[in-house]
């Protein structure tokens, strides 16, 4: 497995200060990778780890597809999910190779006109791979964090390199 280069935590706002009450943690990697966790004392009822080979074109599309099928469990994602994945009940799916190109994009229509109140914090680590602006297409609460500042050894110049400021 390579490097994580996102993550998403997925919960609710909170009410007043604009913090998040995560329940949900999603990877990426060369997977997107769901669990179910939450730091403060509440219930998550499925406690099952779900992982996805997204497309290389949608990979945050295809992260929030997985939130609102799996944390959101809107109906009618659900319903259409049932009807068009290979297997939607594994716990791991490919999506190039479970679902129709075809039945993917009108699930990502559908997912879009989902409203709910939750809300997804971003950190982008690799700062370019989700394309971004494809936020614009959903209703829900969020914050996007990508670097400012980075710094790293290259072992193959053997120095240390830095991008950005602090």
């Amino acid at each position: 497995m390579g490097t994580m280069t996102a993550q998403i935590l997925v919960g609710r706002a909170h009410p007043n200060h604009g913090g998040i009450n995560p329940s949900h943690y999603l990877f990426l990697s060369e997977a997107l990778t769901l669990v179910p966790q939450n730091i403060f004392p509440e219930e998550v009822e499925d406690q099952r780890r779900i992982t996805w080979i997204p497309t290389r074109e949608n990979i945050l599309e295809d992260a929030l597809l997985m939130i609102g099928l799996y944390v959101l469990e809107d109906e009618r994602l659900l319903e259409l999910a049932h009807e068009y994945f290979t297997d939607f009940s594994a716990d791991r799916i490919e999506l190039h190779n479970d679902i129709d190109e075809d039945k993917l994009e009108e699930l990502y229509q559908e997912c879009r006109k989902l409203d709910y109140q939750y809300k997804i914090v971003i950190n982008d680590f690799d700062d370019g791979r989700l394309h971004h602006k494809v936020l614009e297409e959903y209703s829900m609460d969020v914050n996007l964090c990508t670097p400012d500042y980075k710094r790293w050894y290259s072992r193959w110049q053997d120095e240390v390199r830095t991008e950005g400021t602090l």
